[in-house]
């Protein structure tokens, strides 16, 4: 335990070695296993209910409530309120579907599926690159590279276009290439690169940069 609140911990059972949350190393120093961001929860005052929410998503006019990832920032809280980077993801509807629920042998209006692609990039990727582009910011990271020809390369290039805090590097295989979300990508302005391999050897590269 490093005596934060919110650090970086070993994935491996075994190890669970652990580093701080800035330390900007996402493999372990002793078995190279992962790195995952964990919190203190002894110490942390933990809401009790969804009711404690509330209040704060009343206040439409600050980014963090709208945020459907930042509304809930009392249980992610390894980066200060004036480091997180959002826009706009998250809260997206639900809608009853009826017809699936009846396929699947449940009463009607018991089936509510949420429908992601109201997310900023059309994607639930959003939400999870909005908690990553804040820890990059935290950790003071000048770009931003990940190996994608999907949501996710769609995703970080929007968050770079969005915010101009990084720019964004996408690495891409030889094989299959969803043109539409490359699309996106290169229209955010991200530098796109493609190698001569799959998608292991484009993290590689990744890793590398």
């Amino acid at each position: 335990m490093t005596g934060e609140l919110a650090f970086q911990r070993c994935i491996d059972p075994a190890c669970q070695a652990t580093l701080p949350v800035d330390s900007g190393q996402f493999t372990c120093p002793k078995c190279a296993s992962l790195m995952d961001v964990a919190y203190d929860w002894a110490r942390l005052p933990l809401p009790r209910s969804l009711k404690d929410f509330e209040a704060g998503w009343a206040r439409r006019s600050d980014p963090l409530c709208v945020s459907g990832v930042w509304r809930f920032r009392d249980l992610l809280p390894f980066a200060a309120a004036h480091q997180v980077v959002t826009i706009g993801e998250g809260q997206t509807i639900l809608q009853r579907a009826d017809a699936v629920a009846q396929f699947a042998g449940l009463n009607a209006g018991r089936l509510y599926l949420q429908y992601e692609g109201l997310n900023p990039s059309g994607s639930f990727k959003d939400n999870g690159m909005s908690a990553a582009f804040t820890h990059a910011r935290l950790l003071g990271a000048r770009r931003a590279a990940c190996a994608s020809t999907g949501n996710t390369s769609a995703s970080l290039a929007l968050f770079c276009s969005a915010t101009g805090l990084m720019r964004a590097i996408i690495f891409i295989g030889s094989g299959k290439i969803a043109y539409g979300k490359l699309a996106q990508g290169l229209d955010h302005g991200a530098l796109t690169l493609q190698i001569a391999g799959d998608f292991d050897d484009a993290m590689q590269r990744v890793q590398q940069v």
